[in-house]
C-alpha cells in the first residue's frame, strides 16, 4: 500500500482488514512504491530512488576495486569499460522520468562517479575530478544524464499516434490533431493560472525535439510480416556490403575488370551514387548533398544532383543518392527495353545493406521507395536483375555530390541528424565548461587537452602503474614533499637526493637521482618546461618513457620491482606479444593509421 499526497501531511495511515476468524490485520503504508525498478515516494520527488541507485552504484564501484590497485590488476581502460557497462546503466536507469537537474540528486550520484574516476586513474582521493574526466573521456554526470534524456526524445519519433505517450502531448505531435486514446486523467490539475505554467517532465522532453511533421518519422509497425524479402528473388537481387579485409587497390582492380566486361553488354546499366557534406564559409553550418551518374555501354547517359539542407547527415545523402539512382535507372529501363540488368554502386556499406525492405532505421521512407521500385522492375520480366553493391568510390560522382551540397534546399530534420546533435550538444556543453573554467590549481599547467568522446592513445596503451604515477604528477597530487606539506604535515617533505623541499619541478628538472634518464625529457623539450612535458602529446610520451625507467613520484623514489618481474608465461610469449613500449613507438610513427600528432590544444 502507498499514499501519494499533494501536500506533505507527514504520515501515511495504515488500514486494518478483518479476517474470517474475527481478527484484524494491519497493513502499513510504505514510504516508497517500486514499479519497474523505479522507487516512487509520496510527493514524486524521487529522492529515495536516487539514494537506492547511489547505493547500487557504490557497490559496483567498490567491487571493481578488487580487480586492480594503482600498481597491478586490470588496466585503466578495462576499468573504464566496467564503469560504462555496469555503473552508468544503473545510475541512468529511468532517468528520463526523474532527472530534472536537481542539485540534491546530482550531488549524491557525483560522489559515486568521483570515487570511480579516482580508482580508474590511480589518483589520490584529494585529486580534483575535472582533470580525470578529460583524461578518461568520461563527462560530468549532469551531461551524461542530459544525453540520455536527449536520446529518449528521439524515441518519441518512433511511436505511433495511438501510443498513450503521444496522446499526452500537444496536438501538433499528431497529424489528426486529436489524440486517439484520450488520457483518463489530465497530467496536471486544472488551475485558473494561465501564464508561466510549469511543464511536466514529458512535455519538457518533447520540447527538445522537432515535431513529426517537421522532419523524419519512423513507423514502428512497418513493414508487415508478409512483406517480400530479398531471398524471394534469389540471385536476381544481389545486395552486398564491403568484403571482409577488403583492400582498396585490389577491389578497384577487380571492379575495373568487371566493368570492362559489362560495358560491352547492351543489357547492362551501371549507376554510381554518392553523398557529401560541405562546411559553409560564412559559419559552422554544414550542408549535405547527393549525386549519381549512369553509364550505358561506356557512355554517360544519366546524371543528377541535389541538396538536403543543413539538418541531414552524410548517411541520409548516400541513401537518398541510391534512391534517386534506382528511380532514374528504372525510368531509363522503361524507355530502353533492352536493359535487363541494373547495377547500383555506392561507397557506404550501411546504406547499401539496408536499402531493401524498410526497417526500423533512419531513412525508412527511402528504403520503402527503393523496395517498391525494385519489386516492380523484377516482377515485370523474369530475366530482369538488380544488384546493389558496395564500391570504394567514384571521383566523378563525388564531384556531383559536392555540387549538390551547394544547391539550396529547405531544411528537413532527419533522425540521424537529431541523434548526432544530442551527442554534439553534450560535447559542446562539456567543452564550454572546460574553456570557461578558471585556470587555477595544481593541474592548470597540464590542462591543455580539450574534452573528447574518444580516449587519448597514451591513456589507452600506457601500463597501469605508469599511468597512475603520470596522473599523480600532472595533477600534483603525488608522493611529493609539497603535497605532504599541505595534506600530510607529519611526512618528510625532503627529496631522496637530500634536497630539503621536494617539488614537482625539482623531480623532473633537477633531482640527481634521475639525471641519467633526463635526456629522454630533453628530446621532447630542451628546457624541460612543465607545460610542454605535461600538457602535450609529445611531452606525455617522453614522460611515459622517463617514468618507465625511473622511480620518480613513487613513495620511496625507486623503480618498483613489479615492472621488471617476468613470469615463465611472459618469457614464453616474449617474441609473440607486442610490448607496451613498442606499441607506443608504433603509434608515434603513425603505423596505426596516423593519428593526430599535434600537441595539446592550449587555451591561450
Amino acid at each position: 500500500m502507498h499514499h501519494s499526497w499533494r501536500q506533505d501531511r507527514g504520515h501515511s495511515p495504515s488500514i486494518k482488514l478483518p479476517m474470517p476468524d474475527g481478527t484484524k490485520i494491519e497493513i502499513k503504508a510504505r514510504e516508497t512504491m517500486r514499479i519497474l525498478g523505479l522507487h516512487i515516494d509520496r510527493k514524486f520527488t524521487f529522492n529515495q530512488h536516487v539514494c537506492k541507485v547511489a547505493q547500487k552504484a557504490k557497490s559496483i564501484a567498490m567491487g571493481s576495486c578488487i580487480l586492480a590497485n594503482t600498481i597491478r590488476g586490470v588496466n585503466q581502460m578495462q576499468l573504464c569499460t566496467i564503469y560504462r557497462a555496469c555503473m552508468v546503466p544503473v545510475i541512468t536507469y529511468a532517468c528520463t522520468v526523474w532527472w530534472t537537474g536537481k542539485k540534491v540528486h546530482l550531488e549524491k550520484l557525483t560522489k559515486i562517479q568521483t570515487y570511480a574516476l579516482r580508482h580508474m586513474a590511480g589518483a589520490f582521493r584529494t585529486t580534483p575530478t575535472k582533470a580525470l574526466e578529460v583524461d578518461m573521456a568520461i563527462p560530468p554526470l549532469e551531461i551524461v544524464m542530459d544525453t540520455v534524456v536527449g536520446g529518449y526524445t528521439n524515441r518519441l519519433l518512433r511511436l505511433k499516434e495511438s501510443n498513450p505517450i503521444i496522446g499526452r502531448l500537444k496536438d501538433d505531435w499528431r497529424q489528426t490533431g486529436q489524440a486517439a486514446n484520450t488520457p483518463p486523467l489530465p497530467s496536471r490539475k486544472p488551475t485558473k493560472r494561465k501564464k508561466n505554467q510549469k511543464l511536466n517532465q514529458l512535455k519538457r522532453i518533447a520540447k527538445m525535439m522537432y515535431k513529426p511533421m517537421e522532419g523524419e518519422h519512423i513507423d514502428p509497425f512497418f513493414p508487415p510480416p508478409w512483406h517480400n524479402t530479398a531471398e524471394r528473388f534469389g540471385d536476381r537481387l544481389i545486395i552486398t556490403g564491403v568484403p571482409k579485409k577488403a583492400k582498396k587497390k585490389e577491389e578497384a582492380k577487380q571492379h575495373n575488370e568487371r566493368v570492362h566486361t559489362l560495358r560491352a553488354d547492351q543489357t547492362q546499366l551501371l549507376m554510381y551514387s554518392d553523398g557529401s557534406m560541405k562546411a559553409m564559409d560564412t559559419n559552422k553550418t554544414k550542408t549535405v548533398g547527393w549525386g549519381f551518374i549512369g553509364y550505358y555501354r561506356g557512355e554517360e547517359v544519366l546524371v543528377d544532383r541535389g541538396g538536403l539542407g543543413s539538418k541531414a547527415e552524410v548517411y541520409d545523402a548516400k541513401l537518398m543518392g541510391i534512391a534517386k539512382a534506382v528511380k532514374a535507372a528504372m525510368g531509363y529501363a522503361r524507355t530502353h527495353r533492352q536493359v535487363k540488368h541494373i547495377h547500383i554502386f555506392a561507397d557506404n556499406t550501411a546504406a547499401v545493406t539496408l536499402v531493401y525492405k524498410p526497417k526500423l532505421k533512419p531513412g525508412q521512407l527511402h528504403m520503402l521507395n527503393i523496395t517498391h521500385l525494385v519489386d516492380k522492375f523484377l516482377n515485370k520480366r523474369p530475366n530482369n536483375t538488380v544488384g546493389i553493391e558496395w564500391w570504394a568510390g567514384n571521383v566523378r560522382v563525388d564531384r556531383e555530390a559536392k555540387k549538390g551540397t551547394e544547391m539550396w534546399k529547405q531544411d528537413y530534420n532527419t533522425y540521424t541528424y537529431a541523434g548526432r546533435r544530442v551527442r554534439e550538444a553534450a560535447l559542446e556543453t562539456w567543452t564550454k565548461e572546460w574553456w570557461t573554467a578558471p585556470q587555477t590549481g595544481r593541474f592548470a599547467i597540464a590542462n591543455n587537452f580539450p574534452p573528447r568522446w574518444k580516449t587519448r592513445e597514451d591513456v589507452v596503451y600506457m601500463p597501469r602503474e605508469i599511468f597512475g604515477r603520470l596522473t599523480q604528477c600532472r595533477t600534483k597530487h603525488a608522493f611529493l614533499g609539497e603535497y605532504y606539506a599541505k595534506f600530510l604535515p607529519n611526512e618528510n617533505i625532503g627529496c631522496t637526493c637530500s634536497e630539503r623541499y621536494q617539488t614537482r619541478e625539482h623531480v623532473i628538472q633537477n633531482c640527481l637521482e634521475y639525471e641519467e634518464q633526463r635526456e629522454i625529457l630533453r628530446e621532447a623539450n630542451e628546457q624541460m618546461e612543465l607545460g610542454t612535458l605535461l600538457g602535450t602529446k609529445d611531452g606525455l610520451e617522453a614522460m611515459t618513457k622517463f617514468l618507465g625507467k625511473t622511480g620518480a613520484f613513487t613513495k620511496m623514489g625507486h623503480l618498483r620491482p613489479i615492472l621488471n618481474e617476468l613470469t615463465a608465461e611472459d618469457e614464453d610469449n616474449d617474441e609473440e606479444e607486442e610490448s607496451w613500449w613498442n606499441r607506443m613507438e608504433r603509434i608515434r610513427e603513425g603505423e596505426d593509421g596516423g593519428g593526430d600528432r599535434r600537441g595539446g590544444l592550449g587555451r591561450g
